[in-house]
Formats: C-alpha cells, sequence, structure tokens
C-alpha cells in the first residue's frame, strides 16, 4: 500500500481517546520555545482515518496543538497510517482545545 499523505488543518484533527485533554502543556511549552511557529522539517503527523472520514491523531497531538495555536490557518503535513471502524466526528477536535 503506497503512503497516504496529506495537507490539512490541525484544528481539525482529533485527539485519540488516550489523550481527552489533548497536548502535555510541559511538553508543548518546550516545543514552542524551541520551534516557535516554524513547521520547517517538521515530521508528518501520525493520524488514523475513522470511520466517517475524520482523521484521529496518533503521533504528533503536540505538534499539531502548537502550529494550531501559534499559527492558525497553517496547514500540517500528516500520513494515514490505517483506518479505523468506529467513527470519530463526536470527538473533540484540537481545535476545541484551544479556546
Amino acid at each position: 500500500m503506497p503512503p497516504d499523505f496529506r495537507d490539512v488543518d490541525p484544528n481539525d484533527l482529533r485527539v485519540p481517546s488516550s489523550r481527552p485533554t489533548g497536548a502535555d502543556p510541559a511538553k508543548l511549552q518546550m516545543q514552542i520555545a524551541q520551534f516557535g511557529t516554524s513547521i520547517i522539517g517538521m515530521p508528518p503527523l501520525w493520524v488514523y482515518e475513522a470511520a466517517d472520514g475524520v482523521l484521529v491523531v496518533y503521533d504528533g497531538v503536540t505538534r499539531a496543538t502548537r502550529v494550531a495555536r501559534l499559527a492558525p490557518g497553517t496547514l500540517v503535513r500528516v500520513e494515514v497510517i490505517g483506518k479505523l471502524r468506529r467513527p470519530y466526528s463526536k470527538s473533540t477536535k484540537i481545535g476545541d482545545l484551544l479556546l
């Protein structure tokens, strides 16, 4: 199966059920201090595509939160690594956690 890369708005990505509160605050502060608004050299986020088509972050919640907070409207590269059987459209979006 060839890799499936997409450019998406990080605000629309869903957080996994294992991370209902989103990014770890200490790790987020460290990334903000180190990288700021830059996405240059940032590896793609790993996401799963849910049954209803939404993307759920598997690896990269903190990176997605940093970009969504500091550079609204900036698209991030994601790699879809698999499909999920259940819908996730009612799950929390990264953008909802920024309010």
